[in-house]
């Protein structure tokens, strides 16, 4: 008893660093309703929901603030004994419960709910739940496109996927807009990427690349001809009117239909941007944030982020620091290799604890057996509101607690190294790959 004491004190000491998250400014949230569907369903438990059977149409019904929050109340709850075993439901089940001291969901408990959250939603609640309830020091967060983040609380990384991902010349125009650099060339296209990474270096702490949502993570060493190949393809798509109406005789007015390459056709053009965007990575000094694993939402193909296709790119480029996300899970054991196997690799458990806490356990254990210490990244809230990120927390420390006292138990580890090693898993490893200066 005295050990798993010692062992959870230690645990719940770290000051967390938080490898990964999609949170919005404060600001945002607080000009939001208090209402608990709307802000609890944007993702993860939405997806379980629809999982369960709950079509898209009633799930965007029940998000909906134009009807009552009673009314939607009671379409969810119809739902929710069929997710509430979930790891997805468990993190709201917690957050609500320490936050709100709302004790469970039945068919009445939309209103205090309500009233609990209007009561807390005012300046300093970020902070308050983030740092004082969590013991999050600092987030890393993923914005998608922008730097702009609360940075008292969290510091960002940056996405430059839409430099890889143009099919039409509608794109090729967007992405020009950002740098106000003309695209017309693919010298042009790469002049923008290093124009914006430039002016963003300073800002960010990382890169984050998520095309594994789109298409495979196998990024081909191609060449530079095979990719202006495909910028020229893209370069000569047209822009055609759609007639819808014509007032006066041959005076068509309408919208205006962009038209592109396939998806497909363009990973020549993929690849080889994503290569120079690794390459701007290890010029700034900057990790690489990868997602590999299971993807959010429904429906999507699993077999595109296998962390294994990874391979040849961390062997390429042995000097960037690669923070390879959500353990690959399901293919966390292929990801633990690949770290045992490379030292620029770092297996990171962001989500995991939420996609299943008793899989988060099993992992971290292997893995403290497999792969050095000083690499192994236990916690990334991937949350979009605050609750989830508290939520997520809770269980993080609970498995931690969990694997060491065990591991001690079994005398695979002493006692005296938990301090060390909960300090690593939770806060230190993700503090040096970062190079915060907290």
């Amino acid at each position: 008893m005295t050990e798993r004491l010692d062992i959870k004190n230690a645990v719940d000491s770290v000051k967390i660093v938080d490898t990964h998250e999609h949170l919005m400014k404060e600001s945002d949230r607080l000009k939001m309703q208090a209402d608990p569907l709307l802000v609890f369903l944007p993702h993860y438990l939405s997806s379980d929901l629809v999982s369960s059977g709950m079509t898209l149409d009633d799930l965007n019904k029940i998000r909906s603030v134009d009807t009552p929050l009673e009314d939607r109340w009671q379409s969810f709850i119809s739902y929710w004994k069929k997710v509430e075993n979930t790891g997805y439901a468990q993190a709201i089940k917690i957050a609500v419960n320490d936050l709100y001291e709302i004790d469970g969901f039945d068919s009445d408990a939309w209103k205090p709910l309500k009233e609990a959250m209007g009561k807390r939603l005012r300046p300093g609640f970020h902070k308050w739940v983030l740092k004082t309830k969590s013991g999050i020091e600092i987030s890393i967060n993923d914005s998608l496109f922008t730097t702009d983040v609360d940075r008292d609380l969290q510091v960002p990384v940056m996405r430059f996927d839409n430099y890889a991902l143009p099919l039409s010349r509608d794109d090729l125009s967007e992405l020009s807009a950002r740098t106000r650099i003309p695209i017309h060339s693919m010298d042009d296209l790469l002049e923008a990427l290093e124009t914006e990474f430039a002016g963003t270096a300073k800002q960010i702490v990382g890169v984050k690349i998520g095309l594994a949502y789109q298409r495979t993570l196998d990024f081909e060493k191609v060449k530079y001809a095979e990719a202006e190949e495909v910028f020229n393809a893209i370069y000569r798509t047209r822009t055609f009117a759609r007639k819808e109406v014509m007032p006066y005789p041959g005076r068509p007015i309408g919208t205006y239909t962009p038209q592109g390459i396939a998806f497909d056709q363009a990973k020549p053009l993929q690849d080889y941007v994503v290569h120079r965007i690794i390459q701007l990575a290890e010029r700034y000094g900057l990790p690489v944030q990868i997602h590999t694993g299971i993807q959010e939402g429904n429906e999507n193909i699993l077999t595109n982020s296998n962390p294994t296709l990874l391979t040849d790119l961390v062997r390429h480029y042995k000097r960037v620091k690669f923070d390879v996300f959500h353990a690959g899970y399901p293919y966390f054991r292929e990801l633990a290799v690949l770290a045992k196997n490379f030292p620029n690799v770092y297996p990171d458990l962001c989500w995991v604890h939420i996609v299943s806490p008793a899989a988060a356990r099993a992992i971290l254990s292997e893995w403290l057996d497999l792969i050095p210490s000083n690499k192994i990244l236990a916690f990334g809230g991937d949350y979009r509101f605050v609750e989830g990120v508290y939520g997520h927390a809770v269980l993080a420390r609970g498995n931690v607690v969990s694997v060491l006292e065990e591991k001690v138990s079994r005398r695979e580890i002493d006692l005296k190294q938990v301090p060390y090693l909960a300090s690593r898993l939770l806060r230190e490893n993700a503090r040096d790959l970062y190079s915060l200066n907290i």
